[in-house]
């Protein structure tokens, strides 16, 4: 009985250190009990996003394309067997001999090009420009991810912030009702401007169902990228910038991103392409050497021989001539698609720094504005208790004071927003890729 209780009690640690190393393994469990920052959500949706792992495929398939490259200038080793048997009058059926019925050859074949009209080495400086594009493109893909993290990230806290303001808001109905109702009591205000005020808070409590509905979304939406629990909390310390650098600052940054430098390095691969087509209309040599273990008349032909084989290319039907032109119109093609991706470039970061500069206008115009309403609130309600204004005016005051806060709020997030964005759009966040700071 002891041993089988012994037993039970081995089990039951087994299940429970299982337990704990699955929730240490999981990705939710390692942010537990801290906020996340952006630059925490980023570094989990680089684990997470399948298009950055499909685009270090590509990464690697241009690696071996690479070493097939320089594989082609390297000798080629074969081992090669035949066996052959031939039904003739006076034929030895013994042996491995020229007379024998049935002859077996056994070698091995070494083949070292010598010359390939400099294909090999034109083909060498396109896989290698083409690993460069491809990494360039992963880290584009990179920054791309980035403007959606950071739109998610923010976008939460711009929903969170604005659940947050309808709270406050409408504990400021309930107290007006409060007032109100008191007030009714003592015959100092009627019952319709208490049922006014219920209405109207009546309107706002269906306001802040449908921003919880949002902000599930956005929770969502950010754990779609991320990996991560969607109730983990978010790190809503990032200062507002208060200024901008100049727009010629931002365009002059523009060389340095990803799919730019992608692009040129198509262009001089495509380039390298065509030396490559070109190089087929040369001769090519290669030395050939065959080193031979068994052989029917290895005692007169001996044990190796050795030959330079030279291929000069008459007429192939126009195909060389063809793949020469294919492979300048894919130069052309590579260099439109280079001009195409700097002007959408520029036009990125052009409309990107307007958004900004037009969210930091607003901004200000709304602190400003902010400030106004909320004194003017305040005096409504303090010339109420002396009846100096009405009810409707006290709630159109209170009206105008939530939707300015709110809207206050919300351009705070859409200024951080489009300044990460912008950021990325000049590469600026390249670093945080490898998880390391801006110095």
């Amino acid at each position: 009985m002891n041993q089988y209780r012994t037993s039970l009690c081995n089990i039951s640690r087994l299940f429970l250190s299982i337990a704990i190393i699955i929730y240490l393994l999981h990705p939710s469990s390692l942010w537990a009990g801290q906020e996340l920052t952006l630059k925490d959500c980023f570094l989990a949706a680089l684990k997470r996003s399948e298009i950055l792992a499909t685009q270090q495929e590509l990464v690697v398939q241009a690696e071996e394309n690479y070493n097939r490259a320089w594989g082609s200038i390297l000798p080629t080793i074969e081992g090669s067997y035949s066996y052959f048997y031939r039904n003739a009058e006076g034929l030895s059926n013994s042996g491995n001999r020229a007379n024998s019925a049935a002859q077996h050859t056994l070698k091995i074949t070494a083949d070292q090009p010598l010359f390939r009209g400099f294909r090999e080495f034109a083909a060498i400086k396109a896989a290698k420009a083409f690993i460069t594009a491809q990494e360039q493109a992963r880290q584009w893909a990179g920054m791309q991810l980035y403007r959606d993290v950071a739109q998610a990230f923010y976008g939460r806290l711009a929903v969170h912030k604005d659940l947050q303001v309808l709270e406050s808001e409408l504990e400021l109905y309930r107290k007006r009702i409060k007032e109100l109702e008191q007030r009714r009591a003592i015959g100092r205000s009627r019952a319709t401007e208490v049922l006014t005020v219920q209405a109207a808070q009546a309107i706002l409590r269906a306001q802040r169902e449908q921003v919880v509905g949002q902000l599930n979304v956005a929770k969502e939406v950010l754990a779609f990228l991320t990996g991560l629990d969607p109730d983990l909390p978010l790190d809503d310390t990032d200062v507002v910038p208060v200024s901008l650098e100049s727009l010629e600052s931002y365009q002059a940054e523009i060389s340095a991103r990803p799919d730019i430098k992608a692009a040129q390095k198509n262009v001089e691969a495509f380039n390298s392409k065509v030396s490559v087509a070109k190089g087929a209309y040369l001769p090519s040599a290669d030395l050939i050497g065959n080193y031979y273990i068994d052989r029917p008349d290895r005692d007169q032909k001996g044990t190796w021989d050795a030959q330079i084989a030279v291929t000069i290319p008459i007429f192939t039907g126009g195909i060389i001539s063809s793949n020469v032109q294919t492979a300048k119109s894919q130069k052309r093609q590579s260099e439109i698609q280079l001009s195409q991706v700097q002007r959408l470039a520029l036009e990125d970061v052009r409309s990107l720094y307007h958004n900004l500069e037009a969210d930091l206008a607003q901004l200000e115009a709304l602190e400003e504005a902010f400030v106004i309403v909320k004194k003017n609130y305040e005096a409504n309600v303090k010339d109420y208790q002396f009846n100096l204004v009405t009810n409707l005016d006290v709630l159109q005051a209170l009206t105008a004071y939530q939707d300015t806060l709110r809207s206050l709020e919300k351009i705070r997030y859409a200024v951080k927003i489009d300044y990460n964005k912008l950021e990325a759009a000049v590469a600026r966040r390249l670093n945080l890729m490898e998880g390391q700071e801006k110095p």
